[in-house]
């Protein structure tokens, strides 16, 4: 077996492949009417929209060596202003536009904090998480933003040759985010900074940029994931995201990022949102408890962190 074929089969991507290919099998016999028909699979599709988004924004926060526990505050925060914006008469596209501009804002504060000031990942986006999720229930006193127009409702309801519009969209940010994260050598220099900092900024790198950057991309996304659940869901509220950011992390170190930087990918994020996401629909067409399935995703964090740290210390051994 060549040595390229070799990393393949023990590369932790193909592991996924091959966790999620049993899980779905396991369902299919144990439901196969509902688990095989096209409503399960659409609605298992919409609700990875969100994930996926948030989860790929994660990786790349944790190649640097990083954490962003903000994500679902800012998108809910981001869903808020972007829903009284639509609410106020503001053109679509511009609230779109202001809504993914305060989200990108978040990152940019947490990317500065962190790379400016050497600040703790952890204690920044908490912070954030913190201020973020309060300026959003101030602006809305805790109620539902409805009465948004039809037209922006549009945006995550509307489908082209059957399929929905935000996993179209999804699937190609996040192919042109996997290309630039292994092509553009801006974005790849991220790999060096996680795994380094020091003798990344020792060899010429703008560690700070690329810190910054690499923020701003986490929370942007976040932004654009407001954007669909907004519009699907035909309402801005500040209890959006709940959570999420366990979901995110936990999708992320499934995919193979690490909570020690330089490693992780964009379709490593998409397997590990998928195998997230077939479990909660087991627990769905099982009809086992929903309370357990947070339990559930926090376990499967606690293993993959576990398997993480002991192959590390495995190959320090070696």
């Amino acid at each position: 077996m060549s040595i390229g074929l070799t990393k393949i089969v023990k590369s932790r991507e193909t592991s996924l492949g091959f966790v999620i290919i049993v899980v779905g099998v396991v369902l299919a016999l144990l439901r196969p009417e509902a688990f095989l028909s096209w409503a399960n699979a659409e609605a298992v599709a919409n609700g990875m929209v969100y994930d996926l988004l948030l989860a790929t924004g994660m990786t790349l926060v944790l190649i640097l060596w990083g954490i962003d526990l903000s994500v679902g505050s800012v998108l809910a925060l981001s869903s808020v202003i972007t829903a009284l914006l639509l609410r106020a008469g503001v053109p679509i596209s511009l609230s779109i536009l202001l809504g993914l501009t305060s989200s990108a804002a978040c990152g940019f504060i947490n990317g500065y904090m962190v790379a400016r000031y050497k600040i703790a990942p952890f204690i920044v986006t908490l912070s954030m998480m913190a201020i973020a999720r309060g300026m959003a229930t101030v602006l809305t006193s805790g109620y539902y933003l409805s009465g948004l127009p039809e037209a922006f409702r549009a945006i995550g309801r509307s489908r082209v040759l059957g399929f929905p519009i935000p996993l179209l969209l999804v699937i190609l940010i996040l192919a042109a985010l996997g290309v630039l994260l292994s092509r553009w050598r801006y974005l790849h220099q991220m790999y060096f900074v996680g795994s380094n900092p020091e003798a990344a900024k020792l060899s010429g790198l703008q560690t700070q940029k690329i810190i910054i950057a690499g923020y701003v991309i986490s929370s942007t996304l976040a932004g654009i994931a407001a954007v669909f659940m907004t519009s699907r869901l035909s309402m801005g509220f500040a209890g959006f995201g709940l959570q999420a950011e366990l979901r995110a992390i936990a999708a992320a170190v499934l995919g193979g990022a690490s909570f020690t930087g330089g490693a992780g990918s964009i379709l490593g994020a998409v397997l590990g949102v998928t195998l997230l996401a077939l479990i909660n629909n087991g627990f769905v067409l099982l009809d086992g408890s929903p309370n357990w399935q947070q339990a559930v995703s926090g376990l499967i964090l606690l293993v993959a962190v576990g398997v993480e740290a002991f192959r590390r210390r495995k190959e320090r051994r070696a």
